[in-house]
């Protein structure tokens, strides 16, 4: 069927290369509006200065000139999507309603929103997968990431789409992108231009992966997360660029499934998004104290990897993903911290934060969450022996330490730095970190005392 005038909306799909649902509407529809709906409920979480809102805006600004040379344009519209698409509708006699389907907790909700108020409305709402190269729905459910990898490298993986070559739109009066999105802070994100992935697909040595992906100071990862976050690039040209039938990418290729491993999990199991999937591990004994709390946040934990890791986040938006588990690990399980509280913070600082992946892998740092593997505690002197040996990622962002030798550096608790003294004995907390999980003698009066012998409010 082919409609007079439709309208495509954005969201985490930020790009008209390959892009399912746009590729239809194009098909489709004799006129086309396309628009992003700036969320208000969203971005009033977002603490002031946000590194995701200025990557954000950074790539609407480079969509509506992808859209601009093709012949359209991006309507930027802030509201809630419930209510300005009935209105745009409305206003502008649309006969069809086009996205790729939302996944993620809030999204579905947002979505069936939309859907409804169509339907009662006349206006058809058509919705493609686009976002995995799985679909959650598409696999039976299953708990442990090895048996979900299995059906899902059974499964077929569509190769990308091209991208229109014109799109015809209603000519409209639009506000100049950039006054929309100033509040946002576009053009002030320093490390992530938006051109970045088109250079990453061509020259990154995805062969190379398995090697250099457990060290910081290499460039051994793809440092494509935030794009692949906000749709940017498409997973199918990742994984086109990455699988390249050579069995040496596979650990590339697990990292896309282990996304969407998370994904699936919380569509089966929803109640995760603030339950601990393991129901063993729903009443940890956690002590939650700020003062540790706040050392970790701002990198004063005394331990180099963990704080080098905390500062470049702070600094960058980013964090390796090797130290993202020892920093995990250390907050969970050498200060017996709620991981909802690392997500929180995560949340306010990662540029690719994603609420259904980020929960899933603090849930599996602090051993509560799916595919559960026997007990583990990051040991972080070991850890910064392994992943920085010669102290160059520490170094960059710990400049007190420039001069120290690396054999200090990795020992703290052994070596008097001319840096933060160790908040915590890490052998004493792994053994207390064990009792907590077990539940073993650690009550609010055992908790309290602990507190009151390290001098803790």
């Amino acid at each position: 069927m082919i409609y007079g005038r439709s309208l495509f909306w954005f969201k985490r799909d930020l790009r008209a290369v390959d892009n399912t649902g746009l590729s239809n509407a194009v098909r489709d529809s004799r006129e086309i509006i396309p628009i992003y709906v700036l969320e208000d409920g969203i971005l009033s979480k977002l603490p002031q200065g946000s590194k995701r809102a200025a990557f954000l805006a950074d790539a609407l600004l480079a969509l509506d000139r992808e859209l601009r040379a093709l012949g359209s344009y991006l309507m930027i519209v802030r509201g809630k999507a419930e209510e300005v698409i009935p209105a745009l509708v409305k206003t502008h006699q649309i006969e069809a309603v086009y996205s790729n389907r939302a996944y993620g907790f809030s999204g579905v909700k947002r979505d069936l929103g939309v859907e409804h108020q169509c339907r009662l409305s006349g206006v058809a709402f058509k919705k493609f997968d686009d976002t995995f190269l799985v679909p959650p729905h598409e696999l039976d459910q299953r708990k442990t990431f090895s048996s979900f990898f299995s059906l899902w490298q059974g499964k077929r993986k569509h190769p990308p789409l091209p991208g229109p070559e014109r799109i015809e739109s209603l000519a409209l009066e639009i506000p100049p992108a950039e006054k929309e999105l100033e509040p946002l802070g576009p053009g002030r994100l320093a490390g992530w231009p938006i051109d970045f992935p088109e250079k990453r697909l061509r020259d990154f040595d995805f062969a190379a992966y398995a090697e250099t992906r457990e060290h910081p100071w290499m460039d051994g990862t793809s440092r494509l997360s935030p794009y692949l976050r906000f749709g940017a690039v498409s997973v199918r040209r990742v994984y086109e660029a990455a699988s390249g039938g050579s069995p040496a990418t596979s650990a590339f290729v697990s990292e896309l499934a282990w996304r969407e491993f998370w994904y699936h999990i919380m569509h089966h199991f929803p109640e995760t998004r603030g339950l601990e999937f393991q129901e063993k591990r729903r009443n940890i004994r956690w002590i939650n104290t700020e003062v540790w709390y706040d050392a970790w946040r701002e990198g004063r934990t005394g331990y180099p990897i963990v704080d080098a890791g905390m500062k470049q986040l702070e600094e960058e938006g980013w964090m390796h993903n090797s130290v993202r588990m020892i920093v995990a690990s250390f907050l969970t399980k050498d200060l017996i911290t709620d991981w909802r509280w690392g997500d929180r913070h995560f949340f306010d600082h990662l540029v690719d934060y994603d609420e259904t992946v980020d929960i899933g892998n603090w849930q599996w740092s602090a051993s509560c969450g799916a595919d559960p593997k026997p007990f583990r505690i990051f040991n972080p002197l070991l850890q910064s022996q392994n992943v920085d040996p010669d102290c160059v990622y520490i170094k960059r962002y710990i400049p007190e330490l420039t001069d120290v030798e690396p054999e200090k550096i990795h020992n703290p608790l052994t070596y008097k730095l001319p840096y933060q003294k160790p908040i915590v004995n890490h052998y004493e907390m792994r053994n207390l970190a064990h009792e907590v999980y077990s539940g073993s003698r650690v009550d609010d009066e055992y908790i309290s005392q602990l507190k009151n012998d390290r001098g803790l409010p």
